[in-house]
């Protein structure tokens, strides 16, 4: 029991326990927000890497039907007025992989992007002849 003249104290502020551990939930929730947003970003470079490409496609198609050839590089094509200039880029804004011997009749020209890593011939490349839509 309390005397006379005695008031109950209240507490003021937090103890350091609880500032850690607030300051500790932030910072995992924080990491999961960069980590979520880092794979977003590069999931957008890829759509948009697939997108250039399928723009490729059907300009070097119609390259290809008024020249009865392919063009030597892709700033042919910028020459020709078909793509404006600088647009030959990947998501991550590396300029794409092109070359006009293909493999075969279903594949006449190579046309590819070194993917993330930016490194040829791994499994994150992309290949104008082997995305999925």
């Amino acid at each position: 029991m309390q005397k006379k003249g005695q008031q109950k104290r209240s507490r003021g502020g937090f103890s350091l326990l609880e500032i850690t551990l607030v300051v500790i939930i932030i910072g995992v929730l924080m990491a999961v927000v960069a980590v979520n947003m880092t794979g977003q970003g590069n999931a957008a470079k890829l759509r948009a890497t697939k997108a250039s490409m399928k723009v490729f496609k059907t300009v070097l198609s119609q390259y290809n039907l008024e020249h009865n050839t392919y063009p030597p590089d892709l700033r042919t094509l910028e020459t020709v007025k078909l793509v404006e200039p600088g647009k030959n880029k990947d998501g991550w804004n590396r300029d794409f992989f092109y070359d006009p011997r293909g493999r075969s009749s279903d594949q006449p020209y190579l046309l590819s992007s070194h993917g993330p890593d930016g490194t040829a011939g791994t499994e994150d490349d992309v290949s104008v002849w082997t995305m999925d839509n």
